[in-house]
């Protein structure tokens, strides 16, 4: 890490300013090598592919609306080149930032004035700041994200086709339609006689704000089941039995057992005469084996009966998947925990034919802490848990969860902030994803993750799937 921050020129501080008018031979050098690439230009020109290394997987917004690209600002051969190369882009109408995060440890964002064109790069004189500061960079996250949900969909080669003829033609006006006696001359360019439909995909609207949101932040949300406490077998005395080893002899003592009796409680000696030698009681005493009170093996057997009979649960593949944003922090109520104990004890199964096990775990959602979580939760539906951060924002790096079977869902109405309560059953899967991953799997089919509603097509379902291959599902 010491040495790609001395790369970049910030291995004793974390903040420069590059400036000058040939910005981007000093940028383009600083990304190259770097990988997870995100970036907001709203101006992109000629040449951009040279000047900003974008890769595969990699993220553009743009304003790539009809009038920008009428008037010149924003070239589609260059959009449609990165989307043909696997880069994804994004338009939103009225953007005017220029930003890169590099999201690869050590991550860093390049901010500042030079838009994206190799136009007359020397003749502009151009300003920008490199930070790896944590705070800033997180912030940059944050904006970006903003912007990216008020985009529309990713843009396809189809979208951008059209628009390659429309590039630089000026604004669109409607023609008059020519004399009757007078032949129109033909003009020396095209010109833009009406205006097409834009392929643009529209900027989705902002969404108004929610009441519900996440759990404050303190510990996790989620919290695992507390497994059942393990049987205790009752004390067997120690003291062996009272009756004397020789006929006729008193019992006066406690000898110690044979190996191969086992113990009988000691009998108490006051009050009691010893029993005279050849006597029934003795006889009996003599030659039947001490046998052990039976009570002490019966919690164990019950609790071991309950756990072996507890049926594998069902593990049905989602139909319905919601994401779900929470806020790290919180504790659960008293009830919520003794409800987490009940249904741990229902559905822990430690799985058959060598499959992951089964727990059950919960999490908890307070109004007006992070992104709304969903109200029509309810027992059937799939969930993946987005933990965020700041005001309940994910962050491109933002730890997210397999999917999990909602078993119980509620809402706390005596808890202030009312709070939201959801118990799931999960799996353990060795992928570990991030809220990065998500977005560009959404992402590769045109879509963008949405915490307000589910979401029920097969494709998108299958592509969000895609991060946990090894979570197996019950055949339909």
């Amino acid at each position: 890490m010491d040495a790609e921050l001395a790369r970049l020129g910030l291995a004793e501080r974390s903040v420069r300013l590059l400036a000058g008018r040939d910005i981007w031979a000093s940028i383009t050098p600083l990304l190259a090598p770097r990988r997870n690439l995100v970036a907001a230009f709203g101006h992109v020109g000629p040449g951009a592919a040279a000047l900003l290394p974008l890769q595969p997987g990699d993220t553009l917004i743009t304003d790539a609306s009809l009038d920008t690209v009428l008037s010149g600002a924003t070239s589609p051969h260059a959009l449609l080149h990165w989307v043909k190369a696997g880069v994804i882009v994004h338009s939103l109408r009225g953007l005017n930032a220029k930003l890169v995060i590099a999201e690869d440890d050590p991550s860093f964002v390049v901010v500042g004035s030079a838009d994206v064109t190799a136009a007359g790069p020397r003749q502009l004189f151009e300003a920008v700041t490199l930070s790896h500061e944590r705070h800033t960079v997180e912030e940059a996250q944050e904006a970006w994200l903003e912007w990216c949900d008020l985009a529309g969909p990713s843009l396809t080669a189809g979208d951008l086709e059209p628009l390659l003829e429309q590039y630089g033609a000026g604004k669109p006006v409607t023609a008059r339609p020519a004399a009757a006696t007078r032949t129109a001359a033909a003009p020396a360019r095209p010109v833009v006689t009406s205006r097409p439909v834009t392929p643009v995909r529209p900027a989705a609207a902002t969404p108004p704000p929610s009441p519900v949101r996440p759990a404050a932040p303190a510990p996790s949300p989620v919290r695992p089941a507390t497994p059942p406490a393990s049987p205790v077998r009752p004390a067997v005395s120690d003291a062996p039995a009272a009756a004397s080893p020789t006929p006729g002899a008193p019992a006066t003592g406690s000898p110690a057992p044979s190996p191969a009796e086992p113990a009988r409680p000691a009998q108490p000696e006051a009050g009691f005469p010893a029993a005279e030698a050849g006597s029934p009681e003795t006889t009996a005493a003599a030659t039947e084996p001490a046998i052990a009170e039976p009570v002490a093996a019966e919690p164990e057997a019950a609790e071991t009966a309950e756990t072996t009979d507890v049926p594998r649960p069902s593990w049905p593949r989602p139909a319905e998947l919601y994401l779900v944003s929470l806020v790290e922090g919180g504790e659960p109520s008293a009830e919520a925990e003794y409800r987490l104990e009940e249904l741990s004890r229902e559905y822990t199964h430690p799985g058959e034919d060598g499959e992951s096990p089964f727990r059950v775990e919960l999490f908890w959602a307070d109004d007006g802490q992070g992104q709304d979580p969903p109200r029509t939760l309810r027992a059937g539906v799939h969930v993946i848990p987005v933990y965020s951060q700041k005001q309940g924002r994910p962050l491109v790096g933002s730890r997210i969860e397999a999917p999990g079977l909602v078993l119980q869902a509620h809402v706390d109405e005596f808890a202030y902030p009312r709070r939201t309560y959801c118990y799931v059953l999960t799996r353990q899967s060795a992928a570990k994803p991030a809220f990065g991953d998500l977005r560009k799997a959404l992402a590769a089919i045109g879509e963008k993750p949405n915490f307000r509603n589910s979401f029920q097509v097969p494709r998108k379902i299958e592509a969000l799937l895609g991060l946990w291959p090894d979570l197996g599902y019950d055949p339909r």
